[in-house]
């Protein structure tokens, strides 16, 4: 499956005018791409993976668009939340159609566009509406809706210009947009489920995000939230094609990333905080998961910077 890498040429972003700051960042307006009688080309009718974040802010929305098992289509005051390396595809009738009355921006961006976040699980870790595994499509509230789309709209005037510290000012806004949306989507409130599935897994990954380090089972989990482990599990695999564990094995990995990443921790405090007896005990649970030990993770991390 093809995964797309740069942000600039992905879809139909060219000669707009609009800044991707060395291919860190994108900023779209549907209804400039319509006025400039743009179309995707039809090869992202099929499914394909990119490896940068997206976020898009909805006024109006008719085009079909696929991400791993779900689909969305007609919505007014959404929010549709990727992230990197999940599947997505824009069905066929997307194309070419002129009665498309679309209103909104779509969001790409990387973690390097940031000063201190700069791997895509810190982004996630900073802000949990990027889960991991499931599809977050929210319905804003009226007052929610027009205190963030303004702010979409002011990034959009600032990418396109070359006034002075632009990039600083891109970077300030877009911190504000995903902080507003933290507010506005905590605890889940607006999802637009589209089964029982997804509402159980989002109310899942939800419940493992509010309890800082600490990593429960599976059978605790249920317990919280009032269900069987088997009817956890079953909703789980359902909507991400994973197993309840398997889940819980990728948040373990992206907390001990978040936490590896403090340099001031040394690897036995990260194990203890994480709940492993031993160092060895973790060293191998992070191999396994990463193919690389916490040390190298370490190492890498400080040659990113």
């Amino acid at each position: 499956m093809r995964i797309y890498k740069n942000i600039k040429n992905y879809f139909l972003n060219n000669d707009d005018g609009i800044n991707d700051y060395g291919d860190r960042f994108y900023i779209r307006s549907i209804e400039e791409d319509r006025k400039r009688k743009n179309t995707p080309d039809i090869m992202f009718a099929s499914p394909h993976k990119r490896d940068f974040f997206e976020i898009a802010i909805l006024a109006r929305n008719t085009t079909s668009i696929r991400i791993g098992e779900h689909s969305f289509g007609q919505m007014d005051k959404g929010l549709a939340i990727v992230s990197p390396f999940q599947t997505i595809h824009y069905e066929k009738k997307t194309y070419n159609n002129e009665e498309s009355n679309d209103i909104g921006y779509v969001i790409n961006f990387k973690a390097s566009i940031f000063e201190h976040l700069s791997q895509s699980y810190e982004v996630q870790n900073q802000f949990p509406f990027f889960k991991i595994h499931t599809l977050p499509i929210y319905q804003l509230g009226e007052e929610d809706f027009d205190t963030i789309f303004p702010i979409a709209a002011e990034i959009y005037e600032e990418a396109r210009s070359d006034r002075m510290h632009n990039l600083e000012v891109v970077q300030s806004l877009l911190q504000l947009f995903l902080y507003k949306i933290k507010r506005v989507t905590y605890n889940d409130e607006g999802i637009v489920a589209l089964n029982r599935w997804d509402k159980i897994t989002s109310k899942f990954e939800h419940t493992i995000l509010s309890g800082g380090n600490e990593i429960l089972s599976v059978s605790e989990y249920a317990s919280k939230m009032n269900i069987s482990p088997i009817y956890l599990t079953e909703c789980v695999k359902k909507a991400t094609g994973k197993s309840a564990q398997k889940v819980l094995i990728d948040y373990k990995t992206l907390q001990a990333k978040t936490l590896l990443s403090q340099e001031e921790m040394a690897i036995g405090d990260v194990a203890e905080a994480l709940g492993f007896n031993e160092v060895a005990n973790f060293n191998q649970f992070f191999k396994r998961t990463t193919g690389m030990t916490a040390s190298q993770f370490r190492k890498k991390g400080k040659g990113a910077h």
